[in-house]
């Protein structure tokens, strides 16, 4: 039985911050990418709502779906986020508008 490597980890043994990226197709990189500009937009909340996106479409790309089905899905998210953004900006800034 052969065992596969680890991908979490380097050469020294220490955490592989970038193996989750290591591996996907151009767009699958953008599309992963693209939920965390709301991290400059939109401070905490654009942050914490493009991370979720960012690791939800990290996740997407490694399911074996076709390609089509991957790249719908992965937009779905994308869109989810700069809407899900829009909202939660909305209503905070309504909260505190007085």
């Amino acid at each position: 039985m052969q065992q596969t490597p680890d991908l979490e980890k380097n050469s020294l043994g220490k955490p592989d911050p970038w193996a989750k990226f290591r591996g996907l197709a151009w767009w699958q990189l953008v599309l992963s990418i693209a939920p965390i500009i709301l991290l400059p937009i939109g401070g905490a909340i654009g942050g914490v709502i493009g991370a979720a996106g960012l690791f939800a479409n990290l996740s997407l790309a490694r399911k074996p779906f076709g390609t089509p089905a991957k790249l719908l899905a992965m937009l779905g998210v994308v869109l989810a986020s700069y809407l899900a953004y829009l909202l939660v900006a909305g209503l905070v800034h309504s909260l505190f508008k007085n």
